[in-house]
């Protein structure tokens, strides 16, 4: 993964989390992440009961966002994701708690998206294509 891909991920915290119902139809989420440059995995928490979750564990390819918010188009950010779902492993959930330990006195449960393919977009290095990671299966 180029570098710039791994700073904006590792400087940003909160991703779009797009998962598939059982319908087929599109269903969205909010999370807070760590990013887990070891596994090039995004970590998040959730509840198990969510929908989110029961959805992502019944169809776990899904798509993620991570942008930074302008309105200028010169300054625009951001990283579309093809990712895979599965449960965390311990070393992970240790990342997630260090990067939000307060997150330790809630409920939930820690999972972990495997970035399979990501496409960063940074409009304030003039760049003229996007920077594509695809990960080595």
């Amino acid at each position: 993964m180029d570098a710039k891909i791994k700073n904006f991920v590792s400087s940003n915290h909160l991703l779009a989390l797009s998962v598939l119902d059982n319908q087929q139809e599109i269903y969205t989420a909010s999370c807070y992440y760590a990013f887990c440059e070891k596994y090039i995995s995004l970590v998040f928490k959730s509840m198990q009961d969510c929908k989110h979750i029961q959805f992502a564990k019944c169809n776990p390819k899904v798509g993620v966002i991570i942008a930074e918010d302008s309105k200028k188009l010169h300054l625009i950010k951001g990283l579309q994701i093809k990712a895979s779902f599965r449960e965390s492993l311990e070393n992970e959930r240790v990342l997630y708690y260090k990067r939000f330990p307060y997150a330790l006195l809630g409920n939930g449960e820690v999972f972990t998206l495997d970035i399979l393919w990501a496409k960063y977009t940074d409009n304030t290095l003039l760049m003229e294509k996007k920077l594509i990671y695809q990960r080595n299966l």
